[in-house]
């Protein structure tokens, strides 16, 4: 359940109302840093609704690699069960799918560090071999272009708001 501060600066930034004078309205002594981080996290409502089929595009290709990801460690864990060799370290496969499905859940609600994450693991993942194959190369390309590209059109430079 999401935080009543993070609601309430939800609402405001989806009602138009700018960074800056929510920052002013709901500040108080206790919830500044907490304020100022959900500000600085979280897109306009103007910019969410502009880019939103931008960001599901995002979605659907990172959701669409990472149950490939999955089909492909099922077969493995399947093949090396038949061959009598499976081991639990078979399992730390499974710690990629479940980074990409913390990533989708930042995704989702527009939340800087799931592009910020994205970003970093994205160009990571083209370190391993598979991953700089056709089809996946093309996919982690164009994952990697529409999270720079989200990342810098939903939380410029100026919007960032100091103490």
């Amino acid at each position: 359940m999401a935080d009543p501060l993070e609601q309430e600066v939800l609402k405001a930034l989806k009602s138009g109302a700018a960074k800056p004078h929510i920052a002013k309205t709901l500040a108080t002594p206790e919830n500044r840093e907490d304020l100022i981080w959900y500000l600085n996290h979280l897109p306009t409502g103007k910019a969410r609704q502009e880019n939103s089929w931008i960001n599901w595009l995002l979605v659907i290709l990172l959701l669409a690699v990472t149950v490939n990801k999955l089909y492909f460690i099922a077969i493995l864990q399947l093949k090396a069960v038949a061959a009598n060799m499976f081991t639990p370290m078979l399992l730390l496969d499974l710690i990629v799918p479940a980074i990409h499905f913390f990533i989708l859940n930042k995704i989702i609600r527009f939340q800087r560090q799931g592009y910020q994450f994205m970003a970093v693991l994205g160009v990571l993942a083209l370190v391993r071999p598979e991953n700089r194959v056709m089809p996946n190369l093309a996919l982690y390309l164009v994952i990697i272009g529409l999270t720079f590209f989200l990342l810098l059109r939903l939380f410029p430079k100026k919007g960032i708001i100091d103490d």
